[in-house]
């Protein structure tokens, strides 16, 4: 869940101080009282205060981490125009991949951790206990009817997953399934009944849960872990 403390320098305030900061340096600008870019050169000192707001604030991984990022690259910026070092960020874009594929490495050593993907195959009551399933450059469309549902992991790299468990039951109070959605979707649909929490981190995609909750109360809990990169994850009833 995000932090929902009440403060007074959110994300928001910042923005709306970065915004009115810029609008007073171009006024005074064309009233020939400054020159704009002298001041507008330091930009990169704006991010830093947002990059900061944002990682303190959010109580989500993902959100620290993107705060974090800007930190770094508004450091660096500024650094460069004060002419400590040389930095552009158009030769260091390949870090992206690095760190996106370094946060893959840290998702499969929890999974192996956790032992997710290590249970006993003589523990399952039936096949669909616990899915595996790729969708590589194609969908992959499954019903689950299993009594004792597990938990699984899904891999959506430009392509799709739509994984209905409406008949699925769990006979423990919870199942974890890992998602990694590279330029593609996933798409769940659960039982009434079970609530969804989402642990996955998405970097420039997003997860919509979409389930409703149940009148009679939750007894069953499906925990999303993962990765979404420029994709997608739909939970749904």
């Amino acid at each position: 869940m995000e932090n929902n403390k009440a403060s007074f320098f959110s994300p928001q305030f910042i923005l709306g101080i970065i915004i009115i900061a810029v609008g007073v340096v171009f006024m005074l600008d064309n009233l020939d009282i400054i020159y704009a870019g002298d001041f507008l050169r330091y930009w990169p000192v704006l991010l830093i205060a947002f990059g900061i707001t944002k990682v303190s604030q959010s109580s989500k991984s993902s959100g620290q981490i993107f705060g974090w990022i800007l930190i770094i690259i508004g450091a660096l910026e500024l650094l460069d125009v004060l002419d400590f070092i040389t930095f552009r960020i158009r030769d260091w874009w390949p870090a992206v991949f690095i760190l996106i594929g370094l946060n893959f490495l840290r998702g499969s050593w929890n999974r192996s951790r956790n032992n997710f993907s290590s249970i006993p195959e003589g523990s399952l009551s039936d096949s669909d206990s616990y899915i595996k399933n790729v969708a590589l450059l194609s969908g992959v469309k499954r019903k689950i009817t299993s009594k004792d549902f597990r938990g699984g992991e899904l891999t959506a790299f430009m392509g799709g997953c739509e994984i209905d468990l409406r008949e699925a039951e769990m006979k423990g109070d919870e199942a974890t399934l890992d998602v990694v959605a590279v330029w593609g979707g996933i798409e769940l649909r659960v039982p009434m009944g079970w609530s969804v929490s989402v642990k996955a981190t998405p970097i420039m995609g997003g997860v919509e849960d979409g389930t409703y909750p149940s009148k009679d109360g939750v007894t069953k809990r499906l925990i999303l872990t993962g990765n979404i990169v420029m994709g997608g994850v739909e939970i749904k009833n």
